[in-house]
């Protein structure tokens, strides 16, 4: 059984390639993005076992993307096929200008996920579940299918997390509020942007936030900012850790990628300060690279290579 077990969208990802516009590009690259996939493919390359469960259209994108997965050893047995197209996202490497990107998800494969589909077998076997706000976000059956996972990761003990993960294309703050607010109690792990705690919470101050998570019964609540320091409440107590500073040359991914780095260090047996150190290394890896895999380390028992870590934390 896995050591990890997550669901989702994942969408065939078109980056540009000739140049930093969607409007003047005429070149792509295609590779593989969604959040819980990232965090499955992250926990997989730090040694350990993932279990990811989505739809993919009965299309050639379809098969493109779960070749994907396959390749990078990911548990991809159970995925359906599905009348509806294969989710997609087209949008520019932001070297030059903000990054811009165009969804193409309303109606999609994933959006079918139901509760019905969450295989309470293989999740009851798990040493952790992950699910994240964007699932929430796609349709309402999906977030049905979280709530019914996490309800039941509680129910049989199984370790639990929840990135909020809010995408403002996809839904409304208020909207996004009024689903994530009662999800995001009695966890493993919360995580979460500065801005997105504030929104699901409507504290914003970064302690206060945290601390509120806390009194929901979240045993560890981290805070991201991009490249400032992370926040996080571990079991009551409160600190902040700097991440590596690196020449970041594309974000988008490496929050998913510091996601596992957490998740795969404390199914590995660190600390959670020494979990959330291993989470800052992987997600400035992938930030220093093109694409939502791209960097992510490699390891052993859910641990990344020592020299990695102190390469990254400046022999600290």
């Amino acid at each position: 059984m896995p050591d990890l077990y997550t669901f989702g969208e994942t969408m065939a990802l078109f980056l540009t390639h000739d140049t930093d516009s969607v409007v003047d590009a005429r070149e792509y690259e295609r590779s593989t993005a969604g959040a819980e996939g990232n965090v499955a493919v992250a926990v997989k390359r730090l040694g350990l076992t993932s279990h990811f469960y989505t739809h993919f259209g009965d299309d050639e994108l379809g098969t493109a993307v779960l070749n994907d997965f396959l390749a990078e050893g990911v548990d991809v047995s159970a995925v359906k096929r599905v009348p509806e197209f294969t989710g997609t996202i087209i949008r520019n490497p932001g070297t030059t200008r903000g990054v811009e990107l165009t969804y193409l998800r309303k109606g999609s494969a994933a959006s079918t996920i139901t509760p019905k589909e969450i295989d309470v077998s293989v999740l009851s076997k798990s040493r952790w579940v992950h699910t994240t706000g964007i699932t929430c976000a796609i349709s309402s059956t999906a977030s049905d299918a979280v709530g019914f996972a996490l309800d039941t990761a509680r129910k049989l003990g199984v370790a639990r997390s929840f990135d909020l993960n809010i995408r403002r294309k996809l839904w409304s703050l208020k909207k996004a509020r009024s689903v994530l607010e009662p999800l995001a109690h009695d966890l493993d792990v919360l995580i979460g942007g500065e801005d997105e705690y504030a929104a699901v919470f409507s504290e914003s101050d970064p302690r206060k936030a945290l601390e509120l998570a806390y009194g929901r019964g979240c045993a560890i609540a981290i805070m991201t900012k991009g490249a400032e320091p992370v926040r996080f409440i571990i079991h009551g107590e409160y600190g902040q850790m700097s991440p590596p500073q690196v020449h970041a040359v594309d974000p988008v991914g490496s929050g998913d990628a510091f996601t596992g780095g957490v998740i795969a260090g404390i199914l590995g047996g660190l600390e959670p300060l020494q979990a959330i150190k291993q989470g800052t290394v992987s997600g400035a890896l992938v930030a220093s690279k093109f694409g939502d895999w791209a960097g992510l380390p490699f390891g052993t028992n859910g641990r990344t290579d020592p020299a990695v870590i102190s390469s990254m934390s400046g022999g600290k």
